[in-house]
């Protein structure tokens, strides 16, 4: 038994309330070095399975700082089981003057304090997601692991005049994701071609439609492979967003070697750095100067070697590895393991 360490994989729920690609990541991620019981949490009707699950393993890792991860972070506490809590976007900002985020309900704040303060780990994907975490919960114990892309997946092609934003079209995004500004900014730049990739929620792709001239294209949500395929002709990306706890589609564009244009808000001056442009939000001139500029530049490898360097999926692998590790030698089976040649550490 004294050896069982070396070869034995933590046991671990993982509760999530959307399916989103990030998500599934993590969980392929998890499923390489941990068995795991995925839960898709969909409503309080979910409680009897989430607990019991619970009380059969030894981790509790949750995407978002909800109710559910709070009574699933109070509950592993209470069975002397480990919990790991992922955070850091709308669930940890309220926003107003968009209407957006957890924060603006009392009943939200209260969750996702709870949740925060209970974790044994908070998992911020950026360093501006752990700020407002800690300016939230100041003895939150949140670390910063940045989300990860398949770079074998997310390639270069030849390269044209086209100009691609990926969100999903509602009335929400028009404002947060600052879909207004990429089409009027569309009418500075005739001479190249921009879509706007995304499912169509509610009639507000019809103001925008409306917005448009002609060189704007409204295909609506793409494939997989026939979003990596656009992504790889692409030039430039644009993300005009209000805030962005990371810009998962901004990383991906930039693996495909799209110059990147966002504005300075939330953590995306973070996740581009020196690789694109920086403007400012709502000022379309602004941005439809950038994105003149990112179309005329030379191809360059910068936005892809910078993902290679912070964004991966297997950085991510190993920051999750150690972690859970970590916290599943020391909270779960302490006197399992020797406290010297342990093996993974906390990244």
């Amino acid at each position: 038994m004294s050896q069982k360490w070396r070869t034995d994989r933590p046991e671990l729920v993982f509760a999530y309330p959307i399916d989103a690609t990030f998500i599934r990541a993590d969980l392929d991620l998890m499923n390489t070095f941990c068995d795991v019981v995925p839960i898709h949490f969909t409503g309080p009707s979910m409680y009897p399975s989430l607990l019991r699950a619970i009380s059969e393993t030894d981790l509790v890792v949750t995407w978002f700082a909800l109710e559910f991860s709070a009574v699933a972070n109070l509950a592993a506490k209470a069975l002397g089981k480990g919990s790991v809590l992922m955070a850091g976007g709308w669930d940890v900002v309220g926003i107003p003057e968009i209407n957006y985020g957890r924060l603006l309900t009392l009943r939200g704040r209260v969750s996702s304090r709870v949740a925060l303060s209970s974790a044994d780990s908070v998992l911020a994907f950026s360093d501006w997601s752990a700020a407002q975490i800690r300016r939230l919960v100041p003895n939150a114990r949140v670390r910063r692991t940045y989300l990860g892309v398949d770079t074998s997946r997310f390639v270069p092609g030849t390269k044209e005049r086209l100009v691609v934003c990926v969100a999903h079209v509602s009335r929400e995004n028009i404002s947060r994701k600052g879909l207004r500004d990429f089409v009027k900014a569309a009418s500075h730049v005739p001479d190249a071609r921009f879509i706007l990739v995304g499912k169509h929620w509610d009639g507000s792709v019809d103001e925008l439609r409306r917005l448009a001239g002609e060189n704007v294209e409204f295909p609506g949500r793409l494939s997989d492979t026939e979003l990596r395929n656009l992504l790889a002709r692409a030039k430039v990306y644009v993300q005009p967003s209000y805030t962005e706890g990371f810009g998962l589609a901004v990383v991906e564009a930039m693996s495909a070697g799209c110059v990147p244009v966002v504005t300075e808000s939330g953590a995306l001056a973070e996740v581009v750095g020196d690789a694109g442009y920086l403007v400012r939000y709502g000022e379309v001139e602004e941005i439809a100067a950038a994105i003149r500029g990112a179309l005329d530049s030379p191809t360059k490898v910068g936005p892809r070697r910078r993902v290679e360097e912070r964004f991966t999926l297997d950085q991510r692998a190993r920051e999750l590895r150690g972690l859970i590790m970590e916290l599943w030698r020391k909270i779960v089976n302490p006197s399992r393991f020797p406290a010297q040649g342990s093996g993974q550490g906390s990244t």
